[in-house]
């Protein structure tokens, strides 16, 4: 199976358990900013990309190939909602 493959099917199950990606990671932005004290919520491209970055920790201890996968889902939604807030701005 592909690596496209591999992400669409994912991102189907955890979606139909857990709800909206893109919501979710904006949930995330927020809670972390309140728990952090911060003024403002962390934008859900950012949170995509400290999970991304957690898989890429996790694949320099063990090879697993689910963190490659994951790591490269959560990349690819990291630049689309960053394309996306970019979009808004410009």
């Amino acid at each position: 199976m592909s690596i496209d493959h591999k992400i669409e099917h994912i991102r189907k199950i955890k979606r139909a358990e857990y709800g909206s990606f893109t919501l979710n990671l904006k949930l995330i932005g927020k809670t972390w900013s309140a728990l952090l004290g911060l003024d403002t919520p962390i934008p859900a491209y950012k949170v995509a990309l400290m999970y991304a970055a957690s898989k890429v920790i996790r694949a320099a201890h063990v090879y697993k190939e689910d963190n490659f996968v994951d790591g490269i889902n959560y990349l690819r939604k990291a630049q689309e909602l960053q394309q996306q807030e970019n979009k808004k701005d410009g």
